[in-house]
C-alpha cells in the first residue's frame, strides 16, 4: 500500500473528486470531440451523452463495490484478476494504462495548440511547434505528480473551478444566442429524430465518442491507497464525477454545436471551443476559453500521468511491469519512476501523432479509440462487481438494485457498443487497430510473461488446470 502510514500526504473526498472531473475535464475533452460529435450524430450529440449516463453510473458503482472489498491502486487490474482470472486482469490493467498513455496524446496536443494559440497564433499548424509546447507541459506536469498527490490536488481544485464557472458561463450566453435566433443553426425538433442523428451508426459513433468524454471518472478510484477512508470515499468520489459530467456535457454540448457551421467545427477541430468564444464572445474576452481548454487540459495530463503510475505501480508488485516503477519518493509516497516512464511514453505517442498529416484525423482516431478501450475495460469491471457480489445480491431491494441492475446495464451496454461500433462501421479500421490491436498485443505480452518469464502472477492457471485434472 501506497502510504499507509503517512496520514500527511494521503487526499481527501473533495480531492478525489477533483481527481476524477479534472481526468474527464470538459473543456479540452469538448475542445477534440465537439467537431467529431457533431459530425457523426449531427446536432443530436446531448442524446448519447444522456444514453451513456444510466451504464456509466452503473459501472460507477460497480467501482464503488468493489473498492469497498479491496483498495488496491491496480483497481480493475487486481480485481478482475481475483474474481475471473489473472490473464483477464492483466488485460485489464494493460487497457487502462493503454487509455491512460494514449489519452495523455489527446490532452498533450490541445495544451500545445491552445498555449500557441495565445501567445504565437501564426504557429499554429506547425506540427512541430505544437509538439516542443506540448512536451514542455508535460514535463512540467510530471514534475509536479512526483512532488506529490497534495500538490497535485490543490493546483486542480483551483483550474476545475475556474475552468467549470467560465464553461456555464459562455454555455449560457450561447443558448441567449440559440434561443434568439442568432446561432449558425437554428433550433428544430428534427435534431433528435432518428435521422436527425444520423440513424444507428450516427448514434453509435456518438455513443462511443460519449464514452469518451465520461471516461477518465474512475482517476478518483485509483488514488484510492493515498485517500482518507479509502473504503468509502474514492467509490463517492466516483459516483459524484459521473453525475457532474453529466450535467456539464448536456449543457455545454447542446449550447455550443450550433455556434458554428458543421465545416467551421471541423476547420477547428483541435481547437473548436476557442472558435466558439471567438464567435460569442468580444476581446479581449474571446481568449477566455483558450485559457480555460489550457488550463484545463493541463489538470487533466496531470490526472492521466498520475493513475497511469498508480496503475503501473500495482501490475509491478506483481512483477508483470518493470520493478523500478516500484520506487517510491520517501517526501511524497509519489511513485516517481512510474510518473516518469508514464510521461516518457507520452511524448512518444506525441511524437507519432503529430507525423500524421491531419491534426484532425489524429484526435478523431484516437477519441474513438479510447472509448472502445474504455467500454470493454468499464464492462470487465461492472462484470466482476456483479461475480464478486453474486451470493448477497438479494439480500435486498437495494442491493438487487444497485449491486446487480444497475451493473448489469454497464455490462450488457458495453457488449452492445463494441458489437454495434464494429457491425455498423461506426469505428474505422485506423480506430480497430489502435483499439483491438492493442488489446491483442497485451495478450502476447501475458503470454510470453506466463510462458517464457514464469512470472507468478499467472500460476493460478496452472493451479486451475491441476485441479481440473485431478
Amino acid at each position: 500500500m501506497i502510504s499507509s502510514n503517512n496520514r500527511s500526504a494521503r487526499v481527501g473526498l473533495g480531492d478525489a473528486i477533483i481527481m476524477g472531473l479534472s481526468s474527464s475535464g470538459p473543456s479540452q475533452t469538448l475542445a477534440v470531440t465537439l467537431a467529431g460529435l457533431v459530425a457523426v450524430s449531427g446536432y443530436s450529440g446531448v442524446v448519447p451523452i444522456l444514453i451513456c449516463f444510466v451504464p456509466m453510473i452503473g459501472i460507477a458503482i460497480a467501482y464503488q463495490r468493489l473498492n469497498r472489498w479491496d483498495q488496491s491502486s491496480g483497481a480493475t487490474y487486481t480485481w478482475v484478476a481475483k474474481v475471473f482470472h489473472p490473464y483477464l486482469g492483466f488485460l485489464s490493467g494493460w487497457m487502462i494504462l493503454l487509455y491512460y498513455t494514449l489519452g495523455t496524446t489527446t490532452l498533450t496536443i490541445p495544451a500545445g495548440i491552445y498555449t500557441i494559440d495565445l501567445l504565437a497564433p501564426s504557429l499554429i499548424e506547425n506540427h512541430w511547434a505544437i509538439f516542443i509546447v506540448g512536451a514542455a507541459w508535460n514535463l512540467l506536469i510530471t514534475a509536479l505528480a512526483i512532488m506529490g498527490l497534495k500538490i497535485v490536488a490543490r493546483f486542480e481544485w483551483a483550474i476545475v473551478l475556474f475552468e467549470y464557472a467560465v464553461i456555464l458561463i459562455v454555455a449560457a450566453i450561447a443558448l441567449i444566442g440559440l434561443a434568439h435566433g442568432t446561432a449558425a443553426a437554428q433550433f428544430s425538433w428534427t435534431w433528435f429524430s432518428w435521422s436527425g442523428m444520423g440513424g444507428m451508426k450516427g448514434l453509435m459513433g456518438g455513443i462511443l465518442i460519449a464514452c469518451f468524454m465520461y471516461s477518465g471518472w474512475d482517476a478518483a478510484i485509483y488514488v484510492n491507497e493515498e485517500t482518507i477512508d479509502r473504503v468509502n470515499n474514492p467509490g463517492k468520489a466516483a459516483l459524484a464525477s459521473v453525475m457532474m459530467l453529466a450535467l456539464i456535457y448536456s449543457v455545454a454540448t447542446f449550447a455550443f454545436q450550433s455556434v458554428l457551421s458543421p465545416d467551421e467545427l471541423h476547420a477547428h477541430a483541435g481547437n473548436a471551443l476557442s472558435a466558439v468564444s471567438g464567435r460569442l464572445l468580444r476581446k479581449p474576452w474571446d481568449s477566455l476559453m483558450a485559457l480555460v481548454v489550457l488550463t484545463g487540459t493541463l489538470a487533466s495530463l496531470q490526472s492521466a500521468v498520475v493513475s497511469a503510475s498508480r496503475v503501473g505501480l500495482a501490475m509491478s508488485r506483481d512483477h508483470v511491469m518493470p520493478g523500478f516503477f516500484q520506487l517510491i519518493r520517501a517526501e511524497s509516497s509519489s511513485p516517481w519512476a512510474a510518473t516518469l516512464a508514464m510521461s516518457g511514453i507520452n511524448l512518444l505517442l506525441l511524437a507519432l501523432a503529430l507525423s500524421t498529416t491531419s491534426i484532425s484525423a489524429a484526435l478523431t482516431n484516437a477519441a474513438s479509440s479510447l472509448g472502445l478501450v474504455s467500454i470493454v475495460f468499464y464492462g470487465i469491471t461492472a462484470a466482476a462487481a456483479l461475480w464478486q457480489q453474486h451470493a448477497r445480491m438479494t439480500s435486498s431491494l437495494a442491493d438487487v438494485i444497485l449491486g446487480g441492475l444497475l451493473p448489469l446495464i454497464g455490462v450488457l451496454f458495453s457488449i452492445a457498443v463494441l458489437i454495434a461500433s464494429l457491425v455498423t462501421g461506426a469505428v474505422n479500421l485506423t480506430v480497430i487497430l489502435y483499439g483491438l490491436g492493442s488489446i491483442t498485443i497485451g495478450a502476447m505480452v501475458a503470454i510470453y510473461l506466463h510462458r517464457f518469464k514464469g512470472v507468478r502472477f499467472f500460476n493460478s492457471l496452472d493451479a486451475a488446470r491441476s485441479s481440473a485434472a485431478r
